[in-house]
């Protein structure tokens, strides 16, 4: 199960920051893009993509390991 998760999340990585980088949740990015003062979007929403996928990483590894925990 961990490892079809991981897969997933691999392959679909590049395509979801393509989209975000397109203006998919820009508003995730934008701040980053007025702090450095900047209209590039290709880096602020890599940024924020990562800090999405590891969101999603760290959330399932949680209630991954709650449900393991649960039934022994």
């Amino acid at each position: 199960m961990l490892r079809g998760f991981y897969l997933i999340l691999g392959f679909t990585f590049p395509g979801f920051w393509t989209f975000h980088a397109g203006g998919l949740i820009s508003w995730l990015y934008r701040p980053l893009q007025i702090l450095c003062r900047t209209e590039a979007t290709g880096w602020p929403s890599f940024i924020t993509a990562c800090l999405i996928y590891i969101s999603l990483i760290v959330l399932f590894e949680v209630f991954a390991r709650a449900w393991s925990n649960m039934h022994p």
